[in-house]
């Protein structure tokens, strides 16, 4: 499993103008670039899972910029990519308490080199 040494900073065209989203490298659970593929888990809990799901909704087959750095060579990544399959799940805490009410928000998100 490899990751990330700094958030991820996503940019995508929302609605006429660019709009990002960061996600700090704790809540990226994988972070795999091989070659024109690049996959990646994340898991938000709280209220910024909201922010999430908001910004990723219908975005299938856009273009993202994706600007971080892999932990695994420390290599900068800064490249357009597709987005080919998403998966989004609503899922409840990772937690015992039966009174916690906190949101999580899972992503596996599977992008495309931009050529």
């Amino acid at each position: 499993m490899t990751g990330v040494s700094a958030p991820i900073t996503f940019n995508r065209e929302i609605e006429g103008s660019i709009k990002n989203l960061i996600i700090p490298e704790d809540f990226v659970k994988d972070f795999h670039l091989t070659g024109q593929h690049l996959m990646i888990i994340i898991r938000v809990m709280g209220t910024d899972s909201k922010k999430v799901k908001k910004f990723f909704a219908n975005s299938e087959k856009q273009i993202f910029n994706i600007k971080t750095i892999e932990t695994e060579h420390g290599k900068v990544i800064s490249n357009d990519f597709r987005l080919t399959s998403m998966y989004m799940d609503e899922g409840p805490p990772l937690s015992v308490d039966i009174n916690a009410e906190i949101p999580m928000m899972r992503l596996i998100l599977d992008y495309k080199l931009k050529k």
